[in-house]
Parts: structure tokens; sequence; C-alpha cells
């Protein structure tokens, strides 16, 4: 009797090390038993402690592929839930026990072979501190399923899912990785070479994550090749869906970027009412590796199904998303009470360099309807339709800002979308197209800058941009072209047929410049008239390029404003919005005077200056009577308005000595006592 209770003490003593940290080998490629991977997960559940699961299967083994240099475990069944937290299950151990037999991947292939039962090759329950590398997965129902809302702390690193041995071709799981109900914390890649996924050839999803929070998913490869050069598609790429909130697709970094390419639908969607709050920055998608060739999914990037409050790209440097080469939308933000999103920092339509065109059919389209999103600060151009198409009644209170649209990354140089910059069609309301200080360029556009097509769009507010080069309108109120002003804006149509305002006259009284007009509209002293110096277009109507500032009109519709510094024989257009946000097209430009000479009608006297070009000084003559000579005043100007000196005059004649100013050329400013003024043009030789 003691002799026995002395062996099961030792036995538990043995036990008891097991339990601190044991390693179960794998050594063969049998289903069940001794040696096996279904037997190693079965031993691992049962058994306390922090444990890891090696590879050390020989070349004799039969399900060794010696022309790929795997050897193939093929479950006739679904594997056993791991259940035990704090576990290395590594692929990776084969290669170190066994040479690197397939220099293109991992060496381990778990094969479901589509096999009745076979759901998964690897389901994790309510574990933590778990670790999956090297291997390579397919045909399963699911090929890394984690679930239970315990399960946290996960990393799935280093793998092939989906796709054959080097990945070069499919080995379909219907889904690759499965996040489903409750899971937190969940790492899928990672930031070093050795931690990328190749997540590719999946008939459903890449990874979908379902109803689970604060989950990373970075620098994989989902929907390309090994190399990223060529297409080895998923259906879709990434999905988060249900109430998912706070996960992060990509990074800041390159080595956290996620290239997402190749899929035949979405390359990355969020949908679900209460999928909120996550964010996806850094990404590529619908392109090579290196952004400069495409390698298309249909839509770079899905918000639906009301997915709110999420944000695609960021503000910090390396958060832009690159959504360039899809052969349908870069950015699609669909469907009823998907709200509030916001799309900020990337770009859409070109290169990684923001240099030069790698187009989508569209850049973003806004549809379904949803509202309320914020567009901002993105490149959107060189794409093979419009830049941006808001569509559909109810895609209202949209608001888009200090964005490119039409030009490469600074700004400058033309990188056109082939039609429309911004079109609005078919109902959308009170959305937000620019405001002071935070205006869109848009410009170089193979259509017009902004369309506004149907008499259901009303209350568009189109302000403060910088509008110019488009081969049509800058603005365009449809039908198609400039549509006139009306007696009395009785009319309507799309922003209410709102009239634009007419300019009467531009002068100077130096160092100001005073444009003069009216407008007619019921209400004008609530409709803010916006000021730019125009690009000229083949119309004579806008565009307006340089946003100057904006005026409001007195009761029976005239205006008056001052503008700082000079307009030098340039055009002045102007736009007019109402008290209820609708923006009409660009007025008839009006030709400013030459720099510092006002019309004549502002000329108070008759000024002459002697000699003109003058060497030490000049000769002012006022031809006019003694009632001009009330104090006055001489201030002479540069060309850049900068108020150089001041003389005062008692008479009629009076000689001013400027040996001091270097020679070029200047205006003379003549103030009279009763606040009249006049200009006169002057040069030093």
């Amino acid at each position: 009797m003691m002799i026995r209770k002395l062996c099961a003490f030792a036995g538990f003593a043995l036990i008891a090390g097991w339990c601190t940290a044991a390693n179960y080998v794998v050594t063969n490629t049998n289903d069940a038993g001794v040696g096996s991977l279904r037997q190693a997960i079965s031993d691992v559940n049962i058994m306390p402690g922090s444990h890891s699961i090696t590879f050390n299967i020989p070349t004799s083994d039969p399900n060794y592929v010696p022309s790929q240099g795997v050897w193939k475990i093929s479950p006739t069944s679904t594997l056993p839930m791991v259940m035990r937290s704090n576990l290395l299950i590594d692929g990776n151990s084969q290669t170190t026990n066994q040479g690197n037999t397939n220099p293109d991947g991992p060496e381990i292939l778990l094969d479901g072979n589509h096999a009745f039962g076979s759901d998964y090759a690897l389901h994790l329950y309510n574990v933590s501190g778990v670790i999956v590398q090297g291997f390579i997965i397919g045909r399963f129902t699911v090929g890394v399923e984690i679930s239970g809302s315990n399960s946290q702390n996960i990393t799935i690193r280093g793998n092939y899912i989906g796709c054959n041995y080097n990945a070069t071709d499919t080995l379909s799981n219907t889904q690759g990785i499965e996040i489903l109900s409750g899971p937190h914390n969940i790492t899928i890649g990672g930031s070093t070479l050795e931690d990328r996924n190749i997540i590719s050839g999946n008939n459903h999803i890449g990874v979908r994550v379902v109803n689970s929070n604060s989950n990373i998913i970075k620098g994989n490869y989902i929907g390309l090749n090994r190399t990223g050069t060529a297409a080895v598609r998923n259906y879709d790429g990434i999905s988060m869906e249900g109430t998912s909130k706070y996960n992060l697709i990509g990074g800041v970094t390159a080595a956290d970027r996620n290239y997402v390419s190749g899929n035949v639908a979405y390359g990355m969607l969020l949908f679900g009412a209460g999928c909120n709050y996550n964010t996806v920055s850094g990404n590529y998608s619908g392109t090579d590796i290196t952004g400069t060739y495409s390698i298309p999914n249909t839509y770079g990037f899905l918000f639906d199904d009301g997915a709110s409050f999420n944000t695609l790209g960021g503000r910090t440097p390396g958060a832009g998303n690159l959504l360039s080469g899809n052969s349908a939308y870069g950015v699609f933000i669909y469907n009823p009470g998907t709200q509030r999103d916001t799309v900020v920092g990337n770009l859409i339509g070109t290169n990684a360099a923001g240099t030069a065109a790698l187009p989508n059919a569209n850049g973003i389209v806004i549809d379904g309807p949803s509202f309320r999103h914020y567009v901002d600060s993105n490149v959107i151009s060189g794409n093979l339709q419009m830049g941006i198409d808001i569509h559909i009644g109810g895609s209202d209170s949209n608001v888009v800002i200090r964005n490119f649209i039409g030009t490469d990354y600074s700004g400058t140089i033309a990188i056109p979308n082939a039609m429309d910059g911004v079109r609005l069609g078919e109902g959308p309301k009170n959305n937000i197209i620019g405001m002071p200080g935070k205006g869109n360029i848009i410009a170089n556009n193979g259509g017009n800058g902004v369309s506004v097509m149907t008499t259901a769009e009303l209350y568009n507010s189109i302000s403060a941009n910088s509008i110019y080069n488009n081969t049509g309108l800058g603005i365009d109120l449809f039908p198609e072209g400039v549509t006139p002003n009306d007696a009395g804006d009785a009319d309507s149509g799309p922003n209410d047929a709102l009239n634009f305002p007419v300019i009467d006259s531009v002068y100077f009284i130096w160092p100001n410049t005073y444009v003069k007009g009216h407008i007619d509209v019921p209400a004008p002293i609530t409709t803010r008239i916006e000021l730019f110096v125009a690009m000229a277009d083949a119309s004579g109507y806008g565009q307006g390029k340089d946003y100057l500032g904006y005026t409001y009109a007195i009761a029976d519709g005239s205006w008056i404003t001052s503008l700082p510094g000079i307009i030098a024989e340039e055009q002045i257009t102007t736009t007019a919005t109402d008290a209820l946000g609708n923006t009409s097209e660009f007025s008839l430009n009006y030709s400013s005077p030459q720099a510092g000479l006002p019309e004549n009608t502002e000329n108070y006297a008759d000024i002459t200056a002697y000699p003109n070009p003058f060497s030490e000084g000049f000769n002012l003559e006022i031809n006019g009577s003694q009632q001009f000579m009330d104090a006055l005043q001489v201030k002479i100007y540069s060309c850049e308005g900068r108020l150089l000196m001041t003389s005062e005059i008692s008479s009629t004649k009076h000689y001013i000595e400027a040996s001091l100013l270097p020679s070029g050329l200047y205006f003379c400013h003549i103030q009279y006592a009763s606040g009249r003024s006049s200009v006169i043009k002057i040069s030093k030789r």
C-alpha cells in the first residue's frame, strides 16, 4: 500500500512538472492517434499550463509531397477546438527540424479537402495568449475560427490561408479567418515580413470580423500572391460586420500596411448598424505593392448598412490609404442608416506618390442613401468618371472640404477626372462643397467642376473653392450650359435655379479695389455674394480660381465691397448662396481696369504729373478751382500696394522730391478734404 501511494505521488509530481510547460510534438500526418495533430490538441486541452505544439515529421511520411516540400495533414472530421490558453501552435518548427523544404512558404499544409464535417482547420474558443504561425490552410469551411467573448491576445501570423504552397494559386476555404462574437485584442499579421499572412484565394472573405471589438489586422497580403504582383482572389478581402467597434485595419507605417487587392467584390468593407468607431489607415486597395499599377478589386472600400462614425484614413502622416485602380469605385458609401463616416487624407485615383493617374471608375460615391459624411483633405484625381458622385434623395448633409479634385498631391499639376469633379444627382440636399478657409481645389476635370443635375437637388452650398480649368462650367445647374437669370428669380430647378449676381463696376480708390453689383433674388439681404478672381472659360462665366471674400446685398439687391490690394487687368466673377444654402452658377466675368487707375467717374479732378517718367522728382498739378485745395494729401504706393511716402499739398502746383525711390511704376493717390480722391500712375527711370 505504501509503495502504491508513493508511486501515485510520484506520478502526480511528474504531471505537475508537465503542467508548467510542455511541448507536444506532431510526428506524422495521420488523422488520429499518437503523434498526430488531433492527439496533440486533445492532450493540450486537458493539461493546465503554458504549452506548445511543434512539428517534426520525417520526409518518409506517406503524405510528404516532395514536389512542393510540404507535409499534408487531411482531417476526416473537424479537429478538436483549441481551449487551452498560453499556447504556441508552431508550423515553423517543421522548418527548424527538417530544413527549409519549401522556400516559397510554410511546410505544414492543413488540407480540409472540402470533406464533410471538416468545418475548421483550427478553432480557438475562449482562450488567450495563443499564437498560430507557419501553416498553409486550405479547403475548409473556415481556415481559422476565433470565437468566444473571453478570447483575447491571440496572434495569427506567417500563414498562407486559402492559397497553395507558393501562394500562386487558390486552395480555397469559404472564409479564411473568422473572428466571431466577442474576441478582442486579436492580431492578424504583424509588422515584419515573418509576421505577414497571405490570405488569398478564399471563396468568400479573407478576414471576417463579426461582433468583435479592438482587434488589429496589419501587414498582410489579402487577395495577392506572395510577391504582391498578381491577384489570387478572395471574393471580399476584409469584412468588418455587425456591432464590431474600435478595430484597426492597417496603421501609419509601411510595415503595418495591408495590401488588399485583386478581390472579386470589395477590398475592405464595414457594414452593419453598430459597426462604429473603426479605423482603416495606411492600406493599399486596388494596386500592387508599389502602388504604381492596378490589381483591381471591384470596389476599394465600402461603408454599408448602417456603419457609422468610422474613419477611413487620418490626419497623421502615413494614415492615408491608397484607394486606386479599382474597376468600380475607390470608396462607396451606401444604404440607409450609414452616417457620419470620415474619409480623410487618402489618395483616390492616383499612384502612391500622388503624381499620376491610377484610376478607379469613380473616386467616391455616396449613395443608397447615406448622409452626414465628411470628405476632407483627400486627393481625388485621375478617375475615369467622376471625382465625387453624391447620388439619390436622402444622401444629404455631407461635407466636402479641403480636397484636391483633379490635381496632384500638391494641388498644382493636372490629374483630371474624366468627367465632373463633383456631381450631385437625383435628389441630394443640404450638402456642403467647400466653406471659407476650407475650400476645395476642383480643377482640370473633363466635365464641369461641380454639376447639380435635377430639380430634386436643393440647398447645396458650393463655397470658397478654387474652381478652374475644367472643360465644362465651373458650376453648372442643369440643363447643361449657362442658365440665364430670370426676373424676380421666379423659376425653379437644381439649387432652386438661384440667380447669380451681376457685377456692374470694378474700380480702385487706392489701395483698395471696389466691386459694385446687384442681384435679383427674393431675399437679397440674406444672400451671400462670394467674389473670385476668375480663370476665364469659353462661356465667360467663371471659373472662380481665387476666392477673395464675400458680402451681402441691401434690400434693393445692390451691393458693394472693397478688397485689399490690386487686382490688375484680371477678371472677377461671383456666386450667390441664399439662406437655404442654394448656390448659383458663376456670374458673367468682369474685367478689372488697369492697376491703380480708377474709372473716370471716380477721378474727382484733372491731375497732371510731369516729367513722367521722372528722375529726381516730379511736379503735380491740379487743374481745377481752389475748392480742391482744402487739406490736400498725396500718398505714393508701390505696385504691390505698399505705402512708400506721404506729402501735404498747399497749392495747385507742387513739386514732390522722390529721388530715393528705385526705378519702377508707382501710384500717386490724392486725397481731398471732402473725402473724394484721384489716382494717377507715375514712373521713375
